[in-house]
């Protein structure tokens, strides 16, 4: 008898995840439309479209036309069921900036706000993710970015998924009662880039001058990391003679990413590599091709392009992991 309960709330909790998926991709759904799309009956759907409304997480709407059929009762997904908050870390203009930023579970930006950052510690943002949490009491999940060579110490760690980040993420678990993510903000990058892109293989590099540069790989949707969750760390080329940072003249700037940039590519062989960056200009990459005078190199050169507004890919990134570990929770 034991068992059989069991089995029956499986059954029960994995029918209810195959409605939640419908209504989140539809947004609206009626009994007969989700019966078509789930291959459930009409009973079941009917007794666990109430469970979900009583969840909040499915509004009931109005009655709408069907075409030429009976009005039918209209469902909604409630993308206000649950938040994310977004933190990121990034720099402009030579300022490091932190970024906060409340999505709904449509992804959709509630509220977005940045502040420059004098000192980086990790206490500036436990204030600032207190201050969401406080205005937000549907907040769910925390997903936190930043760049490796700017934040050192537990934060770092806790970036590179390891032992430590662990012990990190258990520890703002329990003082925020939710779960917290830790992602770099070139692999958060790479895959915004990879959403904004119809690519399967996308690499992202961070070409800053007098910065470590950092590279990202996603593919089919899917990030790749490597040992310790670290993987891309160009800065260990040997072109960067063990100083890891892309130097500050320009000239030497635009030598060392287009020679980055050609390893890249003969490496991974991406179909687009996005170079993060504000000071390296288009004009480099006329260089790599002019310098790409072999036939089978040039058959690795894959789109590019150059982009000042890391933020915006950051977000993206971030707010599709959150999404993907909520959608887990529920399976």
């Amino acid at each position: 008898m034991g068992n059989e309960i069991l089995q029956g709330f499986h059954i029960r909790e994995q029918n209810l995840n195959v409605l939640r998926e419908i209504l989140h991709s539809q947004q609206v759904a009626t009994i007969s439309q989700l019966k078509e799309l789930s291959g459930l009956s009409v009973v079941t759907i009917n007794k666990l479209i109430h469970s979900l409304i009583n969840s909040g997480e499915v509004v009931e709407g109005e009655l709408v036309q069907i075409g030429s059929g009976r009005p039918a009762k209209a469902y909604h997904f409630n993308a206000l069921h649950k938040l994310i908050l977004i933190v990121s870390c990034y720099q402009r203009a030579g300022h490091d900036y932190a970024g906060y930023s409340v999505h709904d579970l449509f992804g959709e930006c509630i509220e977005r706000r940045e502040e420059l950052l004098h000192t980086i510690h990790t206490d500036e943002f436990r204030i600032g993710i207190e201050r969401y949490l406080e205005r937000y009491d549907k907040i769910a999940i925390i997903g936190i970015s930043m760049p490796t060579d700017t934040v050192g110490g537990r934060m770092a760690s806790a970036i590179r998924h390891d032992p430590q980040s662990k012990r990190l993420a258990h520890h703002l678990e329990q003082r925020f009662k939710v779960p917290v993510i830790f992602e770099t903000d070139i692999n958060a990058a790479t895959l915004g880039c990879y959403k904004r892109h119809d690519q399967t293989y996308v690499s992202g590099l961070v070409l800053v001058p007098g910065r470590a540069p950092a590279c990202g790989f996603c593919y089919q949707g899917n990030l790749i990391r490597g040992k310790d969750g670290l993987a891309g760390e160009v800065r260990f080329f040997p072109m960067y003679n063990d100083q890891g940072v892309l130097p500050v003249e320009p000239l030497k700037a635009d030598e060392l990413a287009i020679r980055t940039l050609r390893a890249v590519m003969c490496v991974l062989n991406p179909d687009l590599v996005v170079v993060y960056t504000e000071e390296l200009k288009a004009s480099i990459v006329d260089r790599l091709l002019k310098r790409t005078t072999n036939v089978a190199e040039q058959t690795l050169i894959p789109k590019i392009e150059l982009n000042q507004h890391i933020r915006d890919d950051i977000v993206s990134g971030m707010v599709t992991l959150c999404l993907q570990i909520l959608q887990g929770f529920n399976k």
